[in-house]
């Protein structure tokens, strides 16, 4: 009934409305109308909601699924479906709004201001990975760590370390951190973009909270999420060669405190020379 009110919420069926209702649940070659049903019918939430309810849910697929567009697959409706009643009432129009832009968006997050923190369009990350606040977390601990590696395929070492640094909240990541989450729309910038800012700020921006968010609202700007520009990625250090696993490995080995050679200082009174004159700690 509420499919036919054209956006109008209808308190009473009359006569030739219940004649429209019955042709449409007849028509088994409307698929959009079939798939709405079928799709209503796997969906708990809707089977139980009250008659607001199904009028505000049927106009937001129809927002998202326009009647005369493409028609949806019967599991894209019922995510839609599933993941509209799931959302905070407050949420709903940001998420109908998300999916008419194409971003098959589970839930909308939130910056600590309440600020909408994106998240649904397409970035250089996998398209299978969950972006949320917290894996942003972990993007920007190894952003923190001084060595260069690939930021597409991750030395695990490298990830452990960054786990390690979010778990423990140790600086400047604990900083960075609190000032991106409060970013609105930060879960919509590249990977690359959120590296390449990191890195070429000044070391100390960390110390000064006011400084380093403007520096944020200065130099955090994308114009292709999917596609990073070349110079975002320089910035950031990406460095897909094979072996820059090795070397993030040396990396840390050196921040950890062990001698590394060509990168520790040989002359550091910390180590002790050996008969052969090399240092060992």
């Amino acid at each position: 009934a509420q499919y036919i009110g054209e956006g109008e919420y209808l308190y009473h069926v009359d006569a030739s409305q219940k004649k429209e209702i019955l042709r449409l649940e007849m028509d088994t070659d409307n698929s959009y109308v079939q798939n709405l049903l079928l799709a209503a019918e796997n969906a708990e939430a809707f089977k139980k909601a009250i008659e607001h309810d199904i009028h505000k849910i049927v106009n937001a697929v129809k927002k998202v699924f326009p009647v005369d567009g493409k028609t949806p697959e019967l599991a894209t409706v019922i995510q839609f479906l599933k993941t509209w009643f799931e959302t905070e009432h407050i949420d709903r129009g940001l998420l109908v709004k998300e999916w008419a832009k194409g971003n098959r968006v589970s839930a909308i997050q939130r910056t600590e201001s309440g600020a909408n923190a994106g998240g649904g369009n397409k970035t250089d990350r996998n398209p299978d990975y969950e972006h949320t606040l917290d894996t942003l977390d972990v993007e920007i601990a190894m952003a923190t760590l001084p060595m260069d590696f690939n930021i597409y395929e991750l030395p695990g070492s490298v990830y452990r370390r960054a786990k390690e640094i979010v778990k423990k909240k140790e600086s400047p990541f604990k900083e960075w951190s609190a000032a991106l989450r409060a970013t609105p729309g930060i879960l919509d910038y590249s990977r690359a973009a959120i590296f390449a800012l990191i890195r070429s700020a000044h070391p100390e921006f960390y110390h000064y909270p006011g400084r380093l968010q403007g520096y944020i609202n200065a130099n955090l700007t994308e114009t292709d999420h999917e596609n990073p520009a070349e110079e975002a990625l320089t910035t950031a250090r990406h460095t897909p060669e094979k072996d820059a696993v090795e070397e993030a490995n040396r990396q840390l080995a050196a921040v950890r405190g062990d001698y590394v050679e060509g990168i520790s200082d040989p002359n550091d009174p910390k180590w002790v020379k050996t008969e052969t004159s090399q240092p060992a700690s």
